[in-house]
């Protein structure tokens, strides 16, 4: 037995009302002995002792009214589990119908997600004139088809034929907690969800039990026993992060074999735009990571797009994986010092000359040089970078010309030679600092854009430069320290205004003794390059997964729109029209589909182009399952019934949902009770009545 309103089974406890009364009312009699009448007593005694016993008879009837009005109310039904000893409840039904992109897994039985909708549309053909139901499509969000139960459940079939795979992952808990949300609003006996799913283990991570919030039975229909096989591609992930124009570059494509038995012939496949590059077969063994490298150079600047592909498997979704990099060329960076040639040499030096590790082209960075004299005055449209190295003093005006070239969101790289306490400066200089014994640059993160190329910590080794003078450096809250001396003095500080990068190098660059050697070193080159590239290269996430954001700025056209192409799954693009906040910032969440997305903006008559990448995520190309029993403990379920052939045992359903309430015969016993109590009351006063 079980009840529909359970806090009324608190009102069991006015049953105990009439007894209180009872006791309340009673009285002490003070026996007297009186001759004349002690003999009644004898001839009494057999009428009192059945008096006695019919208000005892009568107290009890009033006390199980009481009982059972209270019972009544708190709706109680029987479930027998018998078809032919009950009849069959109302059902209320939420399905949760796994839609992420590793549902589309296809075995020898068929597609899993075809076989998830003919489980899901015969349970909820099993319904009947009465019952309810809901549907969610599950993937790393809940996808609610309908909100609310619906007696329509002819739509809610419909819906199921037409559920579409998704490109997502898998996150089990908001769907079934969306699911015990709907199921919370039904008043009916029965109220079951059933979670049809490939049970893929990434979803089921980051999260504990779900309490069972809406009193339902929870169902588990796994849409396959076998041991699935995957191959995909992880990630693809270039030798370096800052990519000039004509410099080779490494792009390392790695790629997973989740299975548990060996792979081989497989094709890889490399295309470049719609070209195709270049294929490498490989195999692999059993849950083996094999990484592929593949050399490409972009002859021309901006971002250039492309995918790897790897031969059809039987879950093809994850199969092609898409990037999009950016090449840096035609950077214009005006130099500003006294002495300018070992500035423009160091940026563009011979064209095919080799420096450490890099082959540099004219066209890459593109250097014009003045005094700082000439400075004050000096035009700056079409420049990228001023580049300040051993400016003794910056002037008013100098000042205002830099910080309008920071308004406009252009960078600003600076060699500190004096105490340089400007506004937009990331640290306050203070006194000149000079060590004995030379300092070397040895605290820096390899893996930063600048420093990258100094594999082992090259650059400070034995042939790392050497500085014998620096300046104190407090820097700024919003600023941060890329690389210090030994001593832990600042060497190189970032700042960032907007789009705009300022980088300040603590040393100067003055072939004077007591000062540096890095202009004389031969990683001055490759340093000053790349932290050229990096101010300008784009801070831009352009690979991203599928339901993640697109974030850029564009502060020259804020309050404007853009225009994004989408990949659709009919091969034709369509453009979307994206409004621009008044910030300048753009946000496009629309990412729903892998591939490429092309981004255009109108500003100041010109048509910016841009591109990123979206891919599958590949925490699900792992398609191991989570133990059916460990899944049923965290979300207090029980395992599905299906029979030989996969399809669902609705017979077996129909006997859970036979149940009956017996609220109605409780309330006919209940008046029944009090007219029998009611007879029994008066008969007992018309006979105490006539006693007296």
């Amino acid at each position: 037995m079980a009840f529909l309103n359970p806090l009324f089974l608190f009102g069991l406890l006015a049953a105990a009302i009439p007894l209180l009364i009872h006791l309340w009312s009673r009285r002490q009699a003070v026996t007297v002995d009186f001759s004349s009448l002690m003999f009644l007593v004898a001839a009494h005694r057999q009428n009192v002792r059945r008096l006695q016993l019919k208000q005892l008879l009568i107290l009890l009837l009033r006390m199980l009214i009481v009982a059972l009005i209270a019972l009544a109310l708190a709706r109680p039904f029987l479930t027998l589990g018998l078809p032919l000893a009950a009849v069959r409840a109302k059902t209320d039904v939420v399905i949760v119908l796994d839609n992420s992109y590793s549902m589309g897994y296809q075995d020898v039985d068929g597609v899993w997600f075809e076989k998830a909708k003919t489980l899901a549309t015969d349970v909820v053909r099993s319904l009947r004139h009465g019952d309810s139901a809901s549907l969610i499509l599950m993937s790393d969000i809940p996808q609610p088809v309908f909100r609310q139960l619906t007696p329509d459940v002819e739509s809610v079939i419909t819906a199921i034929q037409k559920a579409e795979l998704s490109y997502r992952a898998t996150n089990v808990q908001p769907s079934i907690e969306l699911a015990h949300e709907i199921l919370s609003e039904s008043t009916q006996q029965n109220k079951e969800l059933y979670l049809i799913s490939d049970f893929a283990q990434n979803g089921w991570v980051n999260w504990g039990v779900i309490p069972n919030r809406s009193g339902s039975r929870i169902i588990l229909l796994p849409v396959s026993e076998r041991v699935p096989h995957n191959t995909n591609i992880e990630e693809i992930l270039p030798s370096h992060q800052l990519i000039g124009v004509d410099l080779p570059f490494h792009l390392n494509a790695m790629i997973k074999n989740y299975s548990d038995v060996p792979i081989s012939q497989t094709t890889l496949t490399f295309f470049v735009g719609d070209q195709k590059r270049k294929t490498q077969t490989f195999s692999a063994t059993a849950d083996e990571s094999i990484v592929t490298t593949l050399t490409q150079t972009f002859s021309a600047p901006g971002t250039h797009t492309g995918y790897f592909e790897l031969t059809n498997d039987r879950l093809n979704a994850d199969n092609r994986r898409y990037f999009a990099l950016e090449a840096l060329g035609e950077i214009r960076v005006l130099c500003v010092s006294e002495q300018t040639e070992y500035l423009k040499l160091a940026l563009n030096p011979l064209e095919n000359k080799r420096t450490v590790g890099a082959l540099v082209k004219s066209s890459m960075i593109q250097p014009t040089a003045c005094t700082p004299a000439e400075f004050e005055m000096f035009p700056l449209e079409g420049y990228d970078i001023i580049l300040l190295a051993d400016v003794p003093k910056i002037s008013t005006k100098a000042q205002a010309q830099l910080s309008d070239f920071i308004r406009q969101g252009k960078s600003i790289i600076v060699f500190v030679s004096d105490n340089y306490n400007l506004s937009w400066a990331p640290a306050q200089f203070g006194q000149p600092i000079i060590w004995q014994i030379p300092q070397q640059v040895s605290k820096y993160e390899e893996t930063h854009p600048i420093f990258e190329i100094f594999s082992e910590n090259i650059f400070s080794g034995q042939y790392g430069p050497q500085f014998y003078q620096s300046m104190t450096a407090a820097p700024a809250s919003d600023a941060t320290v890329i690389a210090r001396f030994g001593d832990d003095t600042p060497f190189l500080i970032e700042r960032r205004e907007g789009k705009s990068h300022i980088l300040f190098f603590n040393c100067s660059l003055q072939q004077q003794p007591n000062s540096s050697e890095l202009l004389v070193n031969p990683y001055f080159l490759p340093l000053l390059q790349h932290s050229v590239l990096y101010v300008m290269h784009s801070n831009t996430q352009k690979n991203i997964n599928v339901g993640e954001a697109y974030v850029e700025s564009f502060p020259q056209n804020s309050g404007g729109q853009a225009w994004i192409k989408r990949p659709e799954s009919s091969g034709e693009d369509t453009m979307t029209a994206v409004p621009i906040s008044e910030d300048g910032s753009l946000r496009f969440e629309s990412t729903e589909r892998p591939g490429i997305y092309q981004v255009d903006v109108k500003a100041q008559d010109r048509l910016f182009r841009d591109f990123f990448a979206v891919n599958t995520s590949t925490a699900e190309a792992d398609l191991t399952s989570i133990p059916l029993q460990q899944a049923s403990e965290r979300v207090n379920a029980q395992p599905g019934s299906t029979n030989e052939t996969g399809e669902l045992d609705t017979e077996a359903l129909d006997i859970k949902r036979h149940g009956r309430e017996i609220w109605g015969e409780l309330l006919v016993l209940a008046v029944c009770l009090l007219l029998l109590e009611g007879f029994l009351s008066n008969r007992q006063s018309v006979l105490a009545a006539g006693e007296a």
